[in-house]
This record gives C-alpha cells, sequence and structure tokens, in this order.
C-alpha cells in the first residue's frame, strides 16, 4: 500500500504543478480542470491500492482475483469521474485531460524506486 500512496502523493503534485501551468498560461478555469484531472489519477490509484492491497492475505489466487476487481472498478470509476468532470469542464476538456495525462507519468518511474 505504501507504493500506491507514495505514487498517489505525487501524482497530486503534479496535478497541482499542471493547475499552476494551465492558470498562469489560460487562466483560472482551465487551471482547475487541470487540477482536476490529476486529481482524478491519484483518486484512482488510490483506490486501487486500497483495494488489492487491502485484501491482506499471500495467497496469489486471491490478490490476483483482488487486483482484476480493482481494476474493473477502476475503469467504472474513470468512466463516471470523466463524466461528471466533463459536465463541469466541457470547454477546458483540454487541460482535464493534459492534468490526467501529467499524472499519469509518475507509473513510467514507479519501477525504478527501490
Amino acid at each position: 500500500m505504501n507504493v500506491a500512496i507514495r505514487i498517489a502523493r505525487l501524482q497530486a503534485a503534479i496535478a497541482v504543478v499542471m493547475a499552476a501551468l494551465w492558470g498562469v498560461i489560460s487562466g483560472p478555469m482551465p487551471g482547475l480542470a487541470a487540477f482536476i484531472g490529476g486529481m482524478i489519477a491519484a483518486a484512482l490509484t488510490y483506490y486501487a491500492g486500497a483495494r488489492v492491497f487491502g485484501a491482506g492475505t499471500n495467497d496469489p489466487h486471491v490478490m490476483v482475483r483482488a487486483f482484476m476487481r480493482a481494476q474493473a472498478r477502476k475503469w467504472i470509476l474513470a468512466i463516471v469521474l470523466f463524466a461528471i468532470a466533463l459536465q463541469g469542464f466541457a470547454e477546458h476538456a483540454l487541460p482535464l485531460i493534459a492534468g490526467f495525462m501529467a499524472a499519469l507519468v509518475v507509473y513510467w518511474f514507479a519501477l525504478l524506486w527501490d
């Protein structure tokens, strides 16, 4: 669970940076949209980590089942969160998606950690 929390925290930090960049360049609403996009990524990471590592077992079958269920629910949650976010930020979809994508970059480096 520690790795999932670490990834979610870094994604939240990237969301803040993206919000600041979009806010300075395009204004407060695009900045807020970028922040929401990055926080969606962080929330999804935390949710999946809590579901997978919260199983509390060493049985491989249970762990794989928990992982698969968590990923399926994560996709559903992502669709719901993006549908809600796009309702409020329809004019600012680009910063919303950019914030989400920037936060996903953390996964590229997560395997390099100790």
